[in-house]
């Protein structure tokens, strides 16, 4: 058996966490590089061996989809998931039923259109989201129509799609760590200084408080609505309880989880995957 990582240099933390994981439980580890891949016929992994692609690109998914075979463990929940990759979360869990914010998909640069799409948002304020990006890159605050509709002449010039959703004011940002059939470890972000997002930061960022059952039930079911066992879940929750589901990220940063809480996310991510390597009774 091996724990295999399709990697393009860019997520060392999670490679070192996971290889640490796998020398404790004698499970060799190989990182492959995506970016210098040779896509030789021999390089198809072995039935048996544990894939995980920590790595966000296009490269590093080409990658993966050429290593897989049916014999490989990974967390999709259907065994070929890795070439079914959700492209519009939102109408997913929409469909399922799933708490997200009023949401718009944006393709006009019609002012009058864009007008009706802000009010089904529920106005201004309101997010401007390009899709694709992490750590908050790319989740726009617009408060007027002049500032909407430069930036979203820009942005559709630029051949991109995003999409308008409902801003929510006084509300705290969880991160809940989902694998399987439960939320394994969470924090709550804090909110960055003259900035309407959050961020995760050591010392300012809290793990003692566990988020609430209705929270980890939607954090699980959004994970596998995308067809997964494994993601990092963002939710917003605000004072009287009320939840918003953002994303559910895969493959997601799950270090800061592990070092906050003390969770060894990367060992349960490894036992998880080698348990579905055993024969169920």
């Amino acid at each position: 058996m091996r724990f295999v990582c399709v990697n393009d240099a860019m997520a060392l933390p999670t490679i070192l966490s996971l290889e640490a994981a796998c020398q404790a439980r004698e499970i060799e580890f190989l990182v492959v590089d995506a970016r210098s891949f040779d896509y030789a016929p021999e390089r198809k992994l072995r039935a048996g061996d544990l894939m995980y692609r920590p790595a966000v690109s296009q490269v590093a998914m080409r990658v993966e989809q050429f290593l897989w075979h049916s014999g490989v463990i990974t967390f999709h929940t259907r065994p070929d998931g890795i070439f079914f990759v959700p492209h519009t979360p939102p109408l997913r869990f929409e469909c399922a039923g799933l708490p997200i914010p009023r949401t718009v998909y944006c393709a006009t640069t019609n002012r009058k259109r864009i007008a009706q799409y802000v009010e089904q948002v529920g106005g201004f304020p309101l997010i401007v989201k390009m899709l694709g990006y992490a750590n908050g890159i790319g989740v726009m605050r617009v408060d007027s129509f002049p500032a909407l509709f430069s930036l979203l002449d820009y942005e559709l010039n630029q051949g991109a799609n995003p999409l308008l959703a409902q801003y929510i004011a006084d509300a705290t940002q969880w991160r809940l760590i989902v694998l399987g059939e439960r939320v394994i470890a969470s924090y709550r972000k804090a909110p960055i200084a003259n900035d309407f997002r959050a961020q995760a930061v050591k010392g300012e960022t809290h793990s003692e408080i566990p988020p609430s059952a209705a929270m980890q039930k939607v954090a699980v079911a959004a994970t596998h609505v995308l067809g997964y066992e494994f993601a990092g879940v963002d939710i917003l929750e605000q004072a009287d309880g009320q939840i918003f589901l953002l994303e559910a990220n895969f493959p997601c940063y799950y270090v800061h989880a592990q070092e906050f809480s003390g969770v060894d996310v990367a060992g349960m991510m490894v036992d998880y995957l080698a348990a579905k390597t055993v024969p169920q009774k």
